[in-house]
């Protein structure tokens, strides 16, 4: 199994003058820590006018910094939102971090779903799909063509044009989407995309989804197949906290699962799981457990570093490739996200990997 660092720079009220700007100082801080520690990726949502929830919209220029302080880990979009941006960009801003990465580039890519969000941006979140899905086949173009020949969809009329620089991977960095429905992993595995889920499912309740992956992988058309090259893996991200107090691990993870999960005051939140069937919904499967039951069920990852290994084991036992710790969520500190890397580096990620 590998392990991976998430982020989208949560910044709970009340501010100060610096907050901001040291929470992308500090995420860049935990990346290399996260490869010193034995991390193989680090990933960063695109988020835009979230106030406390997410503060990274532009992970592009996030990931070309951590890139030149690292030399292994790779660097992954989770995900860039393709409706929102010409196509043209989004080869160029990927191709470019291939680069400055030296070929450590993941390619996650997703449609939006926030209609606060896409609607805010100009675009109709109903028409997100198909956009998406001609964005995509455009971009996978302009890396294969020297000369890009043009491409004219419904959505995107795009003309013949040279476009540079190339990625380092070739045909293109592995591609990945995000999803927590059923047909969503269905969907990527018959696109030839890996799959990231998250842990407000059970692992039980995941084990489905991972098959119907697998299997759609295996029955892809290589016909319709959108990968040239297929990205085989699984993924799902924790929210989390390891502490050598097994009890104070337990709190501070699950506090920080509670809150990026909505159990909080941001203005915003009644909004932000629009399309999940409503923040009520997403909320309630949290809240509807204790701590303790939400370490059982591997819902929040927290405790010492063997409470947290019991509950990655629950997760590989279902064929899960990568599993990605959450650390900078709520109101957990900087020091407490550190000392959860150096742990999970010194005790977790061996048990696994040895």
């Amino acid at each position: 199994m590998k392990f991976g660092l998430m982020t989208q720079l949560q910044m709970p009220r009340p501010w100060t003058e610096t907050t901001e700007r040291e929470a992308f100082w500090n995420c860049i801080e935990q990346a290399v820590a996260g490869e010193q520690a034995g991390f193989s990726n680090f990933w960063i949502t695109e988020q835009h006018f979230f106030e406390e929830i997410g503060h990274c919209p532009t992970p592009e220029m996030v990931l070309a910094a951590i890139s030149q302080r690292t030399s292994r880990m790779r660097l992954g979009f989770s995900v860039i939102l393709m409706p929102l941006h010409n196509p043209f960009f989004v080869a160029e801003r990927v191709a470019t971090l291939d680069i400055l990465s030296n070929g450590r580039c993941e390619f996650g890519a997703g449609r939006g779903t926030t209609p606060y969000v896409v609607e805010g941006l100009g675009f109709d979140p109903a028409k997100g799909r198909d956009m998406g899905r001609e964005a995509m086949e455009a971009v996978l173009r302009m890396f294969e063509h020297d000369l890009f020949p043009g491409y004219e969809g419904q959505h995107y009329v795009l003309k013949a044009r040279h476009v540079i620089p190339k990625p380092i991977q070739r045909p293109h960095p592995p591609l990945w989407v995000a999803a927590s429905a059923l047909d969503s992993w269905t969907f990527a595995g018959l696109q030839g995309f890996g799959c990231i889920g998250v842990t407000r499912n059970t692992p039980d309740e995941t084990a489905p989804f991972v098959r119907a992956f697998r299997e759609g992988m295996r029955n892809a058309d290589p016909s319709t197949l959108v990968a040239r090259v297929k990205n085989d893996q699984t993924g799902v991200f924790a929210i989390g906290c390891v502490d050598t107090d097994d009890a104070r691990g337990r709190a501070v993870g699950c506090a920080a699962a509670r809150w990026y999960y909505g159990d909080n005051d941001a203005a915003l939140n009644k909004v932000r799981f629009a399309t999940d069937g409503g923040l009520n919904r997403v909320t309630d499967k949290i809240a509807s457990r204790s701590d303790e039951q939400l370490i059982e069920d591997a819902m929040a990852i927290g405790g010492n570093p063997d409470t947290v290994s019991r509950q990655v084991e629950k997760w590989a036992e279902i064929g899960i490739d990568q599993f990605i710790f959450f650390l900078q969520a709520g109101r957990t500190t900087h020091d407490q996200v550190i000392r959860s890397i150096e742990l999970i580096g010194k005790h977790v990620i061996p048990r696994f990997t040895n």
